[in-house]
């Protein structure tokens, strides 16, 4: 159980551990009958990758983790080997009947070419995936984001939105305090959406690119 403890946040190592269990109850019971079940193999983990790979300092960039089929869901563990240059999350989340999933990256100015590789591991195997940070000659340039879909109806928040970069990841923020709601699903091409169960009319939401764009939008008809 070592290794459910290690790959699972909290929340999924009870349903990690039950669907264990479930499948030592089958194998034994069909053990009885001369029968062997064997539970499905783990998605592997496949490539780290980065979007820009090369990105002047002060600029961000899109980090992907890719596993070689769709997972359950999955919790990716990030490790930096240069943290005074480049900022990434402690982990990332690959959601259930997905391949990838999107990680944003920061980074900050340096005087000469510098290479950062960034490892990430699920599921006991790890994979490094390589960023170049260069010497930035001018200021970093925003995406322009755009809603094209804010609305809310019986209690359902449905959200469309583009972004001039296709990279980019789009968080949604209930603009009264600025709390974080929900990321946008990148359908490629630079079009995001999303909707999600919502009690209450957010009135007003803000939709922000970690490459720097924004935009507002009422939510009332």
């Amino acid at each position: 159980m070592d290794i459910l403890r290690g790959s699972f946040p909290r929340s999924a190592r009870s349903a990690a551990l039950l669907l264990v269990c479930c499948s030592v109850m089958s194998t034994s019971t069909a053990g009885a009958k001369g029968g062997v079940v064997t539970p499905p193999p783990l998605p592997v983990l496949s490539t780290v990758s980065f979007s820009p790979a090369i990105v002047a300092g002060g600029s961000p960039s899109t980090g992907t983790v890719k596993f070689g089929s769709a997972t359950d869901g999955a919790v990716v563990t990030l490790f930096n080997s240069n943290p005074t240059v480049v900022t990434v999350p402690a982990e990332t989340v690959v959601f259930g009947g997905q391949s990838s999933g999107a990680f944003p990256v920061t980074t900050k100015a340096v005087t000469s070419p510098t290479v950062v590789t960034i490892m990430a591991t699920a599921f006991g195997v790890s994979r490094t995936g390589t960023l170049t940070i260069t010497p930035a000659t001018a200021p970093p340039v925003s995406d322009t984001v755009t809603i094209t879909r804010a609305l809310w109806s019986a209690s359902i928040l449905r959200i469309e939105a583009t972004s001039t970069n296709p990279n980019a990841i789009l968080n949604v923020h209930l603009t009264v305090n600025d709390s974080f709601m929900f990321t946008l699903t990148n359908l490629g091409g630079g079009r995001f959406q999303d909707q999600r169960p919502w009690l209450d009319n957010p009135l007003s939401i803000t939709v922000r690119s970690n490459f720097g764009g924004s935009a507002t939008k009422s939510t009332v008809k």
